[in-house]
């Protein structure tokens, strides 16, 4: 494929798939932060990238940019599969949850060595 516009696709598509991909698995900071974090760790990927590939002297265009692309995915599926985790475990909690168990009075309760008599 010969189009003149290969070049700047190419560069998006290095950018973008990996900052979606950092992005997606930041979901915990505001937006703006996400995107400077996200921004800096697709440069970080890209360019480890890229040194791993000249380092083992197999340096390819289309190698690099399948690598970015398996990283990524990589990266995708493993924030899948977390939040996938995290929504299942609440159910097992509920489910191993013994009926008419008694808690134990800690500190945050009203009860124990914090109590300074300041109830009404």
């Amino acid at each position: 494929m010969n189009s003149p516009l290969r070049g700047p696709f190419m560069l998006f598509f290095l950018l973008a798939t990996p900052t979606a991909a950092i992005g997606a698995a930041l979901h915990g900071l505001e937006p703006a932060s996400r995107l400077v974090v996200a921004l800096a760790g697709a440069f970080a990927v890209n360019l480890l990238v890229a040194q791993a590939m000249l380092a083992a002297h197999r340096w390819s265009p289309w190698g690099g940019v399948a690598a970015v692309a398996a990283l990524s995915l990589l990266i995708f599926l493993l924030v899948l599969v977390q939040r996938l985790r995290s929504r299942a475990r609440p159910l097992r909690r509920t489910q191993a949850a013994v009926p008419g168990a008694v808690r134990s009075a800690g500190p945050l309760t009203g009860g124990g060595s914090g109590d300074r008599g300041n109830h009404r």
